[in-house]
């Protein structure tokens, strides 16, 4: 076999970005709900001998930091870096705006954001086919694990947090481990023809 295909799973470290109950207990952290779905990429990609697959940070609660994670991708010359994410609208419930987009820097990694977004969608409507796809954009901002990696680079967020019924399935292991099915097979795709194993894709 030849040389491994190197991926990292970046979570979000965003742990800031809660929802708290009406006593002020927290019931929803974006960093460690995101951690626990990125575990869940790479458990089932280590299952694939053609990937060797990194977590950008070693825990659900460690300390990290986005140069940190950007850097730790670039020394490792990863060959993808999948960025994990749930959104928000700035209000603790808002059961109006929701769904699921993925974003890329230059027009040579939009084929990584579309593979990934379009398997993830794929999973998420056998459990919830109202899913609002927002597509696949150009971010409005220079995110740095965008721009700043070496190799083709997305960030997805899956669903909205502020959403009361898609934080209850961010917060499902079920749904946890079918979006991490999702990406998965959306980074085997990137590469491979097919999740069998198929030739490699023209990335032209």
């Amino acid at each position: 076999m030849g040389k491994k295909i190197r991926v990292m799973i970046n979570p979000s470290v965003q742990y800031g970005n809660v929802i708290r109950d009406e006593v002020g207990q927290e019931v929803y952290n974006e960093g460690e709900n995101m951690f626990d779905i990125a575990w869940r990429v790479k458990e089932i990609l280590d299952h694939d001998d053609r990937f060797e697959v990194y977590l950008s940070r070693d825990g659900r609660r460690a300390p990290s930091d986005l140069q940190r994670e950007v850097d730790l991708a670039n020394q490792l010359e990863c060959q993808a870096f999948v960025s994990l994410h749930s959104d928000a609208t700035g209000q603790p419930i808002d059961p109006t705006q929701g769904g699921s987009w993925t974003f890329y820097a230059t027009e040579d990694e939009r084929r990584l954001a579309e593979t990934i977004h379009y398997a993830v969608l794929t999973k998420t409507r056998s459990v919830y086919p109202e899913v609002r796809d927002r597509g696949v954009k150009n971010h409005w901002k220079r995110l740095k694990v965008l721009w700043d990696t070496r190799c083709p680079a997305s960030l997805t967020e899956i669903l909205f947090h502020t959403n009361p019924h898609e934080r209850t399935l961010l917060k499902d292991p079920s749904f946890q481990q079918l979006v991490a099915e999702g990406f998965a097979e959306g980074v085997r795709r990137y590469f491979f023809a097919g999740s069998e194993g198929g030739p490699m894709v023209d990335r032209a």
